[in-house]
């Protein structure tokens, strides 16, 4: 997350000149009317005025997401230091050679890295705390099932025909959810339900959509060993149990 944060920085400013300077080779002075500005503030002199503070906002707010980050890392970098780094570099008066700056910013990588995976940790072992409760919790309901794998489900609706097997190309409309109530995925929101062969999903799935039929309805409550583990996957951290509420809509067999 933090790996590329400063060289970011870089390239937000190239992307910048790139897409308005040079992919049209305007002047400068026309960079206000490209962007749809019709109006030019009173605090600014002239539209290269306008568009100077503008540019300086973006990279300021982008920076403020910066260190808020660090702060949440315990890592407290001083905003007007780092201002006056920007100014110094900007006039060429850097107090640092190029290749302090280049193993100052390396160690100061390394050391975001180190605590970012201890936050991680930290956060595995608590989701996986959490995630037995949880469910230990949810099995007091009488009309929750728990198998022998660890899923836990409720079939809502049990569906005609015959279940799916492995190798079936199943179409389903879900919404899925952490326990914190956290949703993460949602196709009925997208407008569009999912396919795919039933052999290659989370193994909570593979089990969980076998107890239904065509147009039946289940919650799963899915434990990470069922799911996606330790690790995660992006939007879902480590260690996660997960809530997905399932219709099964169509069932095909593979050819």
């Amino acid at each position: 997350m933090f790996l590329f944060l400063f060289r970011g920085i870089v390239v937000i400013i190239i992307c910048f000149f790139s897409s308005i300077v040079f992919s049209k080779m305007m002047d400068p002075s026309l960079i206000s009317s490209q962007l749809n500005i019709t109006f030019l503030d009173k605090n600014f002199k002239n539209d290269n005025d306008q568009s100077s503070y503008a540019l300086g906002v973006s990279l300021g707010n982008y920076i403020n997401h910066f260190f808020v980050d660090q702060n949440k890392l315990g890592v407290h970098l001083n905003k007007e230091i780092l201002l006056s780094g920007i100014k110094d570099s900007i006039f060429l008066k850097s107090k640092l050679s190029a290749s302090s700056v280049s193993q100052i910013l390396n160690q100061l990588e390394k050391k975001l890295l180190r605590l970012e995976e201890n936050i991680k940790i930290k956060e595995k072992k608590i989701n996986a705390i959490e995630g037995k409760k949880y469910i230990k919790k949810l099995l007091m309901q009488n009309n929750m099932k728990c198998s022998k794998t660890g899923l836990v489900f409720l079939i809502k609706k049990e569906g005609q025909g015959l279940h799916p097997r492995e190798n079936d190309i199943v179409t389903v409309h879900y919404v899925g959810s952490l326990i914190d109530g956290h949703e993460f995925d949602n196709s009925y929101k997208r407008g569009k339900p999912l396919s795919f062969a039933l052999n290659n999903v989370i193994l909570g799935w593979k089990e969980g959509l076998k107890y239904i039929k065509k147009g039946g309805k289940i919650k799963l409550v899915i434990p990470p060993s069922l799911a996606y583990g330790e690790d995660g996957v992006p939007g879902i951290p480590g260690n996660s149990t997960l809530i997905f509420d399932i219709e099964l809509i169509n069932i095909k067999s593979k050819l």
